[in-house]
């Protein structure tokens, strides 16, 4: 049926292709929609988007007895949760396959996260919804697992049924001061089996509007949580996992950091003298080698800027080198059901100053390799 419908599919989007200039008028002017448009004859590999399946966000919801911090926007989207409003966001701006990296993360429930069993029950339920979502468009469709983190041999168990059975390319772990730290040494047989089983871990920040801001307030004020500490958090979980050695450990780990490698390239001149610095107060407590920035470097990162942004990703290639960056929109998650982070995503690769060869990389060749995509 996958062969049936994916001819369908290809027909459409031929068609939608040449509406394109049209449909994405409200955020983008004609000449660069056109532009856009005759782009779309290289493939497009989008790394990172968000899928969220209705049967988990329900019962995680009811078993915790609140409702997700992002529940109403993530319903409010039909594309998120239903696979045709994506198939036709896909269609529309050229883009041939979807990552799926699914939302909300285990660790938005506590009473769900606490506890081994209930964590190991969700995460199999949010996989094999998943999971059914990319049979049914296996050419459009990847598949990322969330992982029960409160349990070390549950992490990895569940990593090796989603790779090995399920057929998907990696898993994610959220990271914020309410989850797990990178660090952790319950973490450390994950990132062995994402090393033996040729997977690839995503990062993506999950800190919470409960988390304030300054010590007299009880909540973050004006979304600083999701704005600011989100990046900060990506951030944040890059030192841990570089001055912990994870990278000496385990060499060939691939880890992709979100928002274009959150602070990092903008940062690296100060993260990389300032730490010399201050070192002259006491030593990093780390057995890594200097200089400590060239560690950061091993991270790979997607494209997602939330808008567009060619020079923060030129920042990102500088840093990171062009075969370790990934053409990824953060769609659907935007004002217009993932046409503007995806168009204007698309836009920003095109603006950048970078080679063909270069930019062919990011939309699909780091991708294929990555992910072994034939």
């Amino acid at each position: 049926m996958g062969n049936v419908i994916l001819g369908s599919e290809v027909h459409r989007r031929d068609i939608l292709l040449a509406a394109a200039a049209a449909a994405v008028a409200p955020i983008t002017s004609v000449s660069e929609a056109k532009a856009a448009a005759q782009s779309s004859t290289s493939k497009k590999i989008d790394a990172h988007t968000h899928f969220t399946p209705m049967k988990f966000l329900d019962f995680a919801e009811k078993t915790e007895g609140r409702p997700f911090a992002l529940s109403g926007l993530l319903r409010s989207k039909p594309p998120i949760h239903e696979v045709e409003p994506r198939i036709e966001l896909m269609d529309r701006n050229g883009i041939d396959m979807h990552v799926l990296v699914p939302v909300p993360w285990i660790e938005s429930f506590p009473k769900i996260y606490a506890d081994a069993e209930l964590a190991t029950q969700a995460a199999k339920m949010m996989n094999d919804e998943l999971a059914a979502v990319v049979a049914s468009h296996p050419s459009r469709f990847k598949g990322v697992a969330i992982l029960p983190s409160v349990d070390p041999d549950a992490m990895v168990a569940e990593l090796h049924r989603a790779v090995t059975e399920l057929g998907f390319v990696g898993a994610y772990a959220a990271v914020g001061p309410t989850a797990k730290r990178m660090d952790h040494p319950n973490y450390d047989p994950l990132y062995k089996a994402l090393v033996d089983l040729d997977a690839t871990l995503w990062l993506h920040p999950s800190r919470p509007p409960i988390i304030p801001d300054y010590l007299d307030e009880k909540f973050s004020q004006y979304y600083e949580w999701q704005l600011v500490g989100w990046p900060y958090d990506t951030t944040s979980a890059m030192f841990r996992i570089v001055f912990s050695g994870v990278f000496d450990r385990y060499p060939s780990i691939r880890i992709v950091t979100h928002h274009h490698g959150a602070f990092v390239p903008l940062l690296a001149p100060r993260i990389n003298n300032v730490s010399t610095l201050l070192e002259a107060a006491g030593p990093l407590p780390t057995k890594i080698a200097k200089p400590y920035i060239d560690h950061f470097k091993k991270f790979h990162c997607d494209t997602a800027a939330s808008g567009f942004a060619p020079k923060a990703l030129e920042l990102a290639v500088d840093f990171f080198g062009p075969e370790r960056v990934l053409f990824g929109s953060d769609a659907p998650l935007d004002m217009q059901n993932g046409q503007v982070f995806t168009t204007e995503t698309l836009q920003s690769i095109e603006a950048m100053q970078i080679s063909d060869d270069t930019r062919v990389a990011l939309f699909s060749g780091n991708a294929k390799r990555i992910f072994r995509l034939t």
